[in-house]
């Protein structure tokens, strides 16, 4: 059982989870439990913050995957679904957010990694997912996701 502020390995922490975790954004895993992958780190690829004195994270979603030949990903609105109509990892945790704001389910319970350094990781503890949201970053459209 981690405790919040425990040091980590990657390994550690996909043997806990019972998965390679590939992505930052893990949305009810076959264990059921969602999990988001964090970064604080300057130079980050995403614009992740702490608020409130550490009681609120704002993560930032998804962008598409970087195609040969296509454009770049950081030119691109992230999506809320595939082509397909299927949920992306960002319209999966929008849509329970949303459910959840609108009175209509419980708040998603995700757990919370934080990369400190490469290969190096922190455990934050489980957040409750109370808000979603799009807003322009200056070129495109983000999704945000509320955790407390």
């Amino acid at each position: 059982m981690f405790r919040p502020g425990d040091v980590l390995s990657y390994p550690a922490i996909c043997a806990k989870e019972g998965t390679a975790l590939q992505r930052g954004m893990n949305f009810r895993l076959r264990s059921g439990r969602s999990v988001i992958l964090m970064s604080l780190r300057r130079g980050a690829r995403y614009a992740d913050r702490v608020e409130d004195d550490g009681r609120i994270l704002i993560y930032e979603g998804h962008d598409v995957p970087r195609l040969r030949n296509g454009p770049h990903p950081k030119s691109i609105d992230q999506p809320r679904a595939y082509p397909s109509g299927r949920l992306t990892q960002n319209g999966m945790f929008h849509e329970v957010a949303q459910r959840f704001k609108a009175g209509l389910g419980p708040a998603e319970r995700v757990i919370v990694y934080e990369k400190i350094r490469a290969g190096i990781w922190v455990y934050n503890g489980v957040f409750e997912l109370l808000d979603s949201w799009q807003e322009r970053n200056g070129r495109r459209q983000v999704f945000k996701f509320a955790c407390n």
